[in-house]
């Protein structure tokens, strides 16, 4: 066998190996770090699958506030899906080795911005990408974050295609974005991106004209049938968003938009991503360290200056224009971390790709690189994530015996995610919220209300009221606000897996209603 063809077959199948062991190492993290007990989760997660196949769509009121209610159940299927097949472990395990394949576009992105470097090399970047810090704490989890990011990084890589792959990344990223809205920035960033590099070129109107088609296909696809769903029901199409231009009778005519981050921060805030990872609380919740967004900021810059000076030219400028102008418009729009979670993966591959471009020679640059990889991974820190331990149920609600379901109701109130217990309550009982993020008690006229207090009116009717009791201070009033004279009867428990320390589950009791 030639020697050349040899060392190229071992240098393939070494990279295989890493990229394999990404996915694979990625489903064992999953369960090493256990079941997901996180916010999200507890609010809609579990939730909203339950709602879709159960009919529930306008039969509970706002039981996960008043977003995460109506958000787009698609992403969610799977995972519920799965639990019921595999149980929560092996749900678990499949989740995360999904999220692991976040490594193959990276490493199809690294080959076409570096096509020189060894593919070794390569498929390390891609490995050292997904251990990013947020990525981490996010493994096996619901959020949804790191299934975005490989809509993302596919639409990357097929933008850095050239012009043949335009379609393809307005397909996958308008695909992503019927899934959840939140990739918006990124839609922003990769169509300037499109239209700077194309539009101005030959039959540049065409290829840019079938990108946007094509997007708006892939939205089509992904989220047009629960933009329909919701517009049948309720008359807005991206409920409860915007309805201050949809005006749906259903909710109050308001924006809903969530601020995110932004709120406080400095104007430009285009400084922002070489904050987040850095400073705690800047663009998180959480508390953790890592260099990967700054690097990717960084780099993108050195790549883009690169290619002002004509050192830079194709891949590496596609991929510096989408990075920039994407967190320029996340720092001003949303500033949450986990939705640039893809940019966080690209940080080891853009600041190396910047090192190779301005260094020139190939040992020294890959030499920096390397260094700059082993400071990122030296000092990467994963967040302190909300885990509970597997067990054959997933949230293990013990329901106290209710009498004649069919007659009872049960209100919701304050701040404490509880819809993740609503599965293990008989189908026929509705849950009402009027108490919460974006929900007042004293709302009159908004049609959620109204149906609200035509319920409470109907005589046969036996109400119940589901609350944190750390919350009382806020739910006797909110209760006597939604109706004077109503008041708290006895409770009794509500357990769950959730309660365990650490996790923010949060107690429940369920309570008569008197009055």
């Amino acid at each position: 066998m030639n020697p050349e063809y040899r060392s190229f077959a071992h240098e393939r199948a070494f990279a295989a190996l890493v990229l394999f062991a990404g996915i694979l190492g990625s489903g064992l993290l999953a369960a090493h770090l256990g079941q997901d007990a996180g916010w999200d989760l507890r609010n809609y997660h579990w939730y909203v699958p339950h709602a879709l196949i159960g009919g529930r769509l306008g039969f509970d009121i706002l039981p996960s506030f008043m977003g995460p209610t109506f958000h787009n159940p698609a992403i969610d299927l799977p995972f519920w899906f799965a639990v019921h097949l595999l149980g929560p472990e092996g749900a678990t395990i499949v989740l995360g080795a999904v999220q692991g394949l976040n490594i193959l576009p990276l490493y199809l992105i690294a080959r076409r911005v570096l096509p020189a470097l060894p593919t070794p090399a390569a498929a390390l970047l891609a490995l050292a990408g997904i251990a990013g810090a947020m990525n981490i704490g996010l493994l096996g989890a619901t959020a949804g974050d790191n299934l975005l990011s490989l809509f993302v990084l596919c639409a990357i890589a097929a933008l850095l295609s050239g012009p043949r792959g335009l379609w393809l990344a307005g397909l996958v990223a308008g695909a992503g974005f019927g899934l959840k809205p939140v990739l918006a920035p990124f839609i922003v960033g990769l169509a300037l991106t499109v239209i700077a590099c194309e539009l101005f070129r030959a039959g540049g109107f065409l290829r840019v004209a079938l990108f946007a088609l094509c997007g708006l296909a892939g939205t089509l696809l992904t989220g047009g049938w629960w933009m329909a769903t919701l517009w049948v029901h309720f008359g807005n199409p991206l409920m409860p968003y915007f309805n201050d231009i949809f005006g749906s009778a259903y909710v109050p005519a308001r924006t809903y938009s969530d601020p995110g981050f932004t709120i406080g921060l400095p104007w430009p805030r285009i400084q922002l991503p070489f904050l987040a990872g850095i400073v705690d609380h800047v663009a998180a919740e959480a508390v953790f360290t890592d260099l990967r967004l700054p690097a990717a900021y960084l780099g993108a810059i050195g790549l883009f200056l690169a290619a002002v000076f004509g050192r830079l030219r194709g891949p590496g400028l596609r991929l510096a224009l989408v990075t920039l102008l994407t967190l320029m418009v996340w720092s001003v729009v949303f500033a949450i971390y986990r939705y640039v979670l893809a940019f966080e993966m690209l940080g080891p591959l853009l600041i190396a790709a910047a090192l190779m471009v301005w260094i020139g020679r190939r040992g020294p640059a890959l030499v920096a690189g390397a260094l700059a990889v082993a400071v990122i991974l030296a000092a990467t820190r994963p967040p302190e994530t909300e885990r509970v331990a597997f067990a054959a149920d997933l949230t293990a609600v013990e329901v106290p015996a209710i009498e004649d379901p069919a007659h009872v109701v049960i209100l919701m109130a304050g701040l404490t995610p509880a819809a993740f217990l609503i599965p293990s309550f008989p189908a026929d009982i509705r849950f009402l919220r009027f108490d919460g993020y974006w929900i007042d008690p004293d709302q009159t006229e908004a049609l959620y209300a109204r149906e609200i207090r035509r319920v409470l009116d109907d005589p046969a009717v036996r109400p119940l009221i589901l609350f944190n009791p750390e919350e009382r201070e806020r739910v006797v009033p909110a209760l006597a606000t939604l109706r004077p004279g109503l008041a708290l009867g006895p409770c009794r428990p509500v357990p769950h897996r959730f309660e365990h320390p650490g996790t923010n589950g949060g107690r429940f009791v369920l309570c008569d209603v008197e009055g």
